[in-house]
């Protein structure tokens, strides 16, 4: 049965419960202005059929809705939705039921005005409710087992189901977004620059791992790992922010996009084809479950190029992608291309967008 009603059984029996709760009350309102008596003679013994069905598929519903409450993996944000979508479904529900109790008890006699009110106040109630169901599972992704593949050379790789809640599958780890300031001194002899992100290098800074393209002055250049060093305080920075990014995927670490990306309404990550809507999207649905799904992930940015046009800058490179797919074991060994937008706010360069692409090497 699990594999038949995955997640659980209450997508099926809320369509019950909503559609005959509602349709009970379109039918009561009908049979008190008909356009002829036979129409009210049908419609009043319909509508009392309907909330007595609706009333039984809402016990189910609930029950159902619990179950799923407590056992769909979720998030922070996904589970206050859940809340809200409880919150409202509940009661709503429930007021429904006792109606549908009290209508049964009293089916020969016409349904009073009272009645008819306080059951489409309540059916109200039960389509905000509803709304709030649609929202976690088209808007968060809960109990969706995997999202659509995108086929073709664009997108970059499937690493399978996210544990946040939403599925991270098919992107690419060249959709860089969000980093500022990193911490100093940082340490990248490693491989995979460890979990901090790391911030401007000094003289002599480690950089045996060849994962970085551009150097500060005076950087240490003797590994011939790098293509030339920065011009001028702008290109430092902004290469700074672009080694964030890079070891932030390789850690699966949304700090580094939490501190360099402009978050702001309407922002887009695009990425092979695919993409993300909004910093949180980013952050939670595509860099953090990267990690579990790929733990050997090293993902190299090279050949920077930088320009500016006064507080814009845009930033375009060289990418390699390897590693392996824990779920299906695919080995990752992809080239690509990649894109930064940057604007400066406040005197520092922040994210605002991003465009990568990848395909296998031939």
């Amino acid at each position: 049965m699990t594999s038949l009603l995955e997640p659980n059984i209450h997508p099926i029996l809320v369509h019950f419960a909503y559609a005959l709760s509602v349709s009970a009350v379109i039918s009561y309102l009908l049979s008190r202005f008909p356009p002829t008596s036979k129409w009210r003679d049908t419609l009043a013994p319909a509508a009392d059929w309907m909330l007595a069905f609706g009333a039984v598929a809402i016990v189910l519903t609930i029950a159902a809705g619990f179950q799923a409450y407590y056992s769909v993996d979720h998030d922070a944000p996904s589970h206050v939705a859940m809340t809200t979508h409880r919150n409202w479904a509940v009661p709503s529900g429930t007021a429904i039921l006792l109606l549908a109790i009290w209508r049964w008890t009293n089916r020969a006699k016409a349904a009073a005005s009272l009645f008819v009110g306080g059951l489409a106040a309540a059916a109200v109630a039960l389509t905000v409710a509803a709304w709030w169901g649609g929202k976690i599972v088209y808007g968060y992704g809960l109990g969706v087992k995997s999202m659509p593949v995108v086929t073709g050379d664009g997108h970059d790789h499937d690493h399978g189901n996210a544990s946040t809640g939403a599925n991270a599958t098919d992107h690419d780890m060249s959709a860089m977004t969000k980093p500022d300031a990193a911490p100093a001194a940082h340490d990248d002899n490693d491989a995979h620059h460890g979990n901090e992100p790391p911030q401007a290098a000094p003289d002599g800074h480690d950089n045996s791992d060849g994962h970085h393209d551009a150097a500060p002055a005076g950087h240490d250049n003797s590994d011939g790992h790098h293509d030339q060093p920065p011009a001028s305080a702008d290109d430092a920075a902004i290469l700074q922010i672009i080694e964030a990014i890079e070891a932030g995927w390789e850690d699966g670490s949304g700090t580094p996009f939490r501190t360099h990306f402009l978050d702001f309404e309407g922002a887009r990550y695009f990425e092979s084809g695919g993409e993300n809507t909004g910093l949180e999207d980013l952050v939670v649905h595509h860099v953090e479950p990267e990690k579990t799904s790929i733990p050997d992930l090293e993902l190299n940015v090279s050949n920077i190029d930088i320009h500016y046009e006064g507080n814009f800058a845009w930033a375009v490179g060289d990418s390699t992608v390897q590693g392996t797919i824990i779920r299906t074991g695919e080995k990752l060994d992809r080239t690509g291309k990649q894109t930064w937008l940057f604007r400066k706010v406040d005197g520092a360069w922040r994210v605002v967008h991003t465009h990568s692409s990848s395909r296998a090497k031939r």
